[in-house]
């Protein structure tokens, strides 16, 4: 995960009421994160008063195909792989970091995580850039199928790639 206020994360991909009610009340430390493939009218019912539900995200899929990376003059593209995990940031010529994703390999599949444009270079097509660099690698790494949980904004982007919905996701977070 990485990110500092994501302590824990827990997924839960088939939704079961008792399981789930029995898990939200063991998890009781702060930033530990439930995302749950189910809408949040659904889900919320079955939490724990301490679980704070957040904005509605998606379950996506798509297919893997290889990129043609465009280099960008403006930006310097770093790829750094540590095991079944890469990373990918694109920064300026000046260091200051543009965009970052992250990618890990599990049998075939490739979980993409943390996909993040920097709001000061958004709307130049540096996100679709650091997709296709990780969807390269893990093409390389032998995945064939990518997933991921978008967010409201990102589902947009990733529709326009070729990246379709499969199920509504519910995030919760103990605050």
């Amino acid at each position: 995960m990485g990110a500092p206020d994501h302590l824990e994360r827990h997924v839960v991909s088939n939704f079961d009421t008792q399981a789930l009610r029995e898990l939200s009340i063991s998890l009781t430390v702060p930033g530990t994160w439930l995302k749950v493939c189910a809408s949040p009218e659904v889900v919320a019912p079955f939490l724990a008063d301490i679980w704070t539900v957040q904005p509605p995200e998606y379950l996506m899929a798509a297919e893997l195909r290889k990129h043609a990376i465009i280099a960008r003059d403006d930006y310097q593209l770093s790829i750094h792989t540590n095991s079944a995990v890469t990373d990918a940031e694109l920064r300026t010529n000046q260091g200051q970091l543009a965009a970052r994703g992250r990618v890990a390999q599990s049998n075939g599949f490739a979980i993409f995580d943390q996909i993040v444009t920097e709001p000061a270079h958004q709307r130049k097509g540096l996100g679709r850039i650091v997709m296709g660099a990780l969807s390269n690698v893990s093409i390389a790494s032998e995945s064939t199928i990518g997933v991921l949980v978008a967010t409201e904004d990102g589902r947009a982007l990733y529709k326009a790639i070729g990246w379709t919905i499969v199920s509504p996701v519910t995030a919760a977070v103990i605050g």
